[in-house]
């Protein structure tokens, strides 16, 4: 097929998937109010195929990107296939790859669809890897309530795969893809990570399938480059046992047990499985792992077992403490612009680093 049609034949499909469109902005895409129109952005993708709102993608393309893809999904439902193809033209003789950063909400794995705020607490952040050429992809996950770990594990990576699988139309380097994430979902990138290179996992004669059988890019791996870690819980049995701050159970009582699909101390067996310490190996990507002093909900602990825990592996990790930093950041220290420095730097780095390798 020719490339060219090819491409347009992809988001003209995506563009047909239920809720999706081009063009709708900040207001709610970004998760914030007060900015500018944002005309290279695409919502509500999805990239299981399943319908399902879990199932949910957004991609903001980089601020160079001359191709303005604004109001695209209006001329796929108009049928307008003709200017699709001239917008696919244009893609493709800019012939340009971007590197890729994944945003992961948190939510204590219970939320389904929080992709549309994922990027309020690194607006800054957002706006300085667009206008350094990175992609920057917004995801949901299906929920612990209705489905336990390893589904959220499963959805993330065949939504990796799903961008790997449409690089072409989508202009993403996959040489280089990079996971971020908070509290929750930064135990899923941290997760991501740790699993790279590994397909499978057996402990104590139970197996576990890493990557799922989700989507239509079976293919394609689900391999990341590069780690944030903002203040994600790592080892679910030990949240209690931090001597430096005591954990406050949240209201809607211990999340642990949903995500898990029972209680921590009785199901040790599948809470060493959805430990990403447990699945470190020799193609664990660099992390930059990011927590609060003061957090009461995911003890600082929990971060710094997880550094040693790479560092005894051989693996790259730097841990910044943020020492008034709380969690979720809701006294404006987490999100500090030193700490958003730090994490913009550590990607861009890393990105350089493996354009290097690839000479």
């Amino acid at each position: 097929m020719n490339k060219r049609i090819f491409i347009a034949l992809i988001f003209t499909l995506i563009t047909f998937s239920s809720e999706s469109q081009w063009g709708i902005a900040y207001g709610t895409g970004w998760g914030n109010q007060g900015m500018e129109s944002y005309p290279n952005f695409f919502s509500s993708i999805d990239y299981v195929g399943d319908g399902v709102k879990g199932h949910r993608l957004d991609i903001y393309f980089p601020t160079s990107m001359k191709v303005n893809l604004n109001n695209i999904g209006v001329l796929a439902l108009n049928k307008k296939y003709e200017d699709i193809n001239k917008i696919a033209a244009q893609i493709e003789k800019e012939n340009n790859k971007y590197p890729c950063v994944i945003v992961i909400y948190g939510s204590a794995w219970r939320g389904d669809s929080g992709k549309d705020g994922s990027l309020t607490h690194i607006k800054n952040a957002a706006r300085k890897l667009l206008k350094s050429d990175f992609i920057i992809v917004t995801l949901n996950h299906r929920s612990s309530l209705t489905n336990p770990f390893p589904a959220q594990i499963h959805d993330v990576k065949a939504a990796i795969r799903f961008l790997k699988g449409n690089a072409d139309a989508l202009s993403i380097d996959t040489n280089f893809i990079a996971v971020q994430g908070y509290s929750s979902g930064g135990h899923l990138s941290a997760f991501i990570g740790a699993t790279t290179g590994k397909d499978k996992f057996s402990f104590q004669g139970n197996e576990m399938d890493l990557n799922g059988s989700l989507g239509n890019h079976l293919d394609q791996n689900s391999d990341v480059h590069a780690v944030v870690d903002w203040y994600g819980p790592t080892d679910l049995s030990q949240m209690d046992d931090c001597p430096k701050i005591v954990r406050q159970t949240s209201r809607r009582g211990d999340t642990r047990s949903s995500f898990i699909g029972g209680v921590v101390d009785e199901e040790k067996i599948i809470t060493q499985m959805a430990n990403p310490i447990t699945h470190l190996n020799s193609n664990t990507p660099p992390f930059l792992i990011i927590h609060g002093a003061k957090d009461t909900a995911v003890p600082v602990c929990q971060s710094e077992i997880l550094h040693e825990a790479l560092l005894n592996k051989g693996l790259k990790s730097r841990l910044i403490i943020e020492e008034e930093g709380v969690h979720s950041g809701t006294n404006g220290k987490m999100f500090a612009q030193k700490n958003l420095d730090l994490m913009t730097d550590f990607i861009t780095s890393e990105y350089q680093k493996s354009k290097i390798s690839k000479r």
